[in-house]
């Protein structure tokens, strides 16, 4: 239930606490006094939207917070799913700050909008007077019957199913789109591919081809500069390695007259080891040297061939080119494998939907198995209400296909006079009607949901007298099981409730604000005196209004 609602700066709400029994609470007030703004404070911390014209005073923050207690049991899951702690009361909170930032708040657990909405949907349950629309809805209509029939395991797994089948549904259209797409390229792709395979690329290639072809350009040079060198070092008469052996020799004889002339002898030798060193390595590559200038054009013609898909494919070298080669064949394996694999989800759509048909039937068969019971429901309670020759049937067709709440299409028919067809309920109810029916609904609910708190806006529109009576029983009946909460403008419901507020306006230091309080007594029956005749209080009116207060 709700315990309390506390709102500061919202609207012309500057501050206000209310307390709330687990009875049947009725708000009363005259039009424009604030029941709407008092309703829109509310949704706030159900997770609706606002922005910063919801503030009273534009230097300060909104807030709106209320307590809850309900079972553990209901709201249990809830805070597990969402890794929230469970702590007794629940408390919601919304701030609204002057730059229009939000925030919302469980527990004191910054939380997103959604995760309030959701917990929401646990905690309370307003009917505001447009939602009487939604008695022309399918899928409320569905909610209705689900109720009724207590599907919520079989609804939980069709759901589930449902879900892993739209999702293979979803992969088979991306894989075949892909598949389509790709197909349209396949030409192309093997062209590519057929083009890079001609070649035979190996890795490092190119930096070959190009260290061969600069070998092969500078053959001459390099043969004149290794054959001079070899000769100049080791191989003539004068060479260098000659020259030096008869230098180290020499030191060699002096070396014992100073030490300067020992290291000296030293680094000679070294010298010359490396020198004769370098002239056996010069030596090899004389030898090694094969310049082929018969494979220049094969060199030259495979370099270019190399440099042109390098540009064509916008890479850098032959190893980049290797690279694209293997991605394209990778490509060409998918596109040729992708038909196997949309057989293969074919097949486990096919499962799916099998498995989820199944279920749905299931579901389908329990509902359909209350549509008497809840018709014979509905018509006795419309009888309470005063519309005794009201007909009411559900229409049940099955759909071909499957959708998120069944494969149920549903339909309320309905007839208010005896003799008259029965259609669907936007053909044929009024207003008055509508809010009837609606209530008779809220109150089956009631019985067969968790819901444990339900705030009804004005739901007696439209009626009057007798009947206004007679749905304000069924609301005290309600608030045996659960809180409501009802703001209405008929003194036949006022007069029900165990708790009266009264809403009003006062001028407060220039500023008009929303003000309520809790009516007891002689205040109570001045309220209700006043809903009966106006702002004139009569005799007549306080004494109807005393009638009212002791009708239970």
């Amino acid at each position: 239930m709700l315990q309390s609602l506390v709102i500061k700066n919202y609207a012309i709400i500057e501050q206000l606490q209310l307390n709330f029994n687990n009875d049947f609470t009725v708000i009363t007030g005259e039009t424009g006094a604030g029941k709407s703004i008092l309703l829109g404070a509310l949704s706030l911390i159900l997770g609706q939207r606002a922005d910063t014209s919801v503030l009273n005073d534009k230097e300060k923050k909104c807030v709106v917070e209320g307590t809850f207690n309900v079972s553990e049991k209901l709201v249990a899951p809830f805070f597990k799913n969402n890794d929230l702690d469970l702590d007794f009361p629940i408390i919601v909170r919304r701030e609204i700050s002057a730059n229009g930032k939000s925030r919302a708040f469980i527990n004191d657990t910054p939380v997103n909008l959604n995760t309030i909405k959701e917990l929401s949907l646990t905690l309370i349950d307003i009917h505001s007077q447009h939602e009487t629309l939604e008695l022309n809805s399918s899928d409320f209509q569905i909610e209705v019957i689900d109720a009724f029939a207590n599907t919520d395991e079989l609804l939980k797994q069709y759901k589930q199913y449902f879900s892993e089948y739209q999702k293979l549904q979803q992969n088979y259209q991306q894989l075949l789109h892909i598949e389509n797409e790709a197909k349209s390229d396949l030409d192309y792709l093997s062209f590519q591919l057929d083009e890079l395979k001609v070649l035979k690329l190996q890795p490092g290639e190119q930096v070959d081809i190009e260290n061969q072809l600069d070998i092969i350009n500078n053959a001459e040079q390099i043969l004149t500069t290794i054959q001079q060198s070899g000769d100049m070092l080791l191989n003539s008469d004068d060479s260098i390695i000659s020259r030096m052996n008869t230098i180290t020799q020499n030191f060699s004889k002096i070396s014992h007259c100073s030490e300067n002339y020992t290291q000296l002898l030293e680094r000679l030798n070294t010298v010359l080891i490396e020198l004769k060193d370098i002239a056996r390595e010069i030596d090899v590559e004389n030898d090694s040297i094969d310049v082929d200038a018969s494979k220049l054009d094969y060199l030259t013609n495979r370099l270019n061939n190399i440099y042109a898909l390098t540009q064509k494919h916008r890479v850098a070298n032959s190893d980049e080119l290797i690279e694209l080669e293997n991605k394209l064949e990778n490509q060409l394996n998918d596109i040729n494998s992708a038909e196997e694999k949309l057989k293969h989800l074919k097949q486990a759509i096919e499962k799916s939907k099998a498995a989820l048909l199944i279920v749905a039937e299931k579901l389908s068969a329990k509902r359909k198995s209350i549509f008497k019971a809840l018709e014979k429901n509905i018509i006795d309670n419309l009888k309470g209400l005063g519309m005794g020759d009201a007909s009411f049937k559900i229409e049940h067709l099955i759909n071909n296909d499957f959708s998120s709440t069944g494969i149920d299409q549903i339909d309320f028919m309905f007839s208010a006079n005896k003799g008259m067809p029965l259609k669907p309920l936007h053909k044929t109810a009024s207003g008055g009607e509508l809010s009837r029916l609606m209530l008779t609904i809220k109150a089956i609910l009631a019985k067969n949901s968790s819901i444990q708190t339900i705030v009804f806006d004005e739901i007696d529109t439209g009626v009057s007298g007798d009947i206004a009576y007679k749905m304000a029983a069924i609301m005290g009946l309600m608030s045996e099981k659960i809180q409501i909460i009802a703001i209405t403008h008929l003194p036949q419901v006022a007069a029900k409730g165990d708790t009266h507020f009264k809403i009003y306006k006062e001028n407060h230091q220039n500023k008009t604000l929303t003000k309520m309080k809790v009516l007891v007594g002689d205040d109570r029956i001045d309220e209700i005196a006043k809903m009966l005749s106006g702002k004139e209080l009569t005799g007549a009116a306080k004494e109807n209004a005393r009638h009212l207060l002791t009708v239970k």
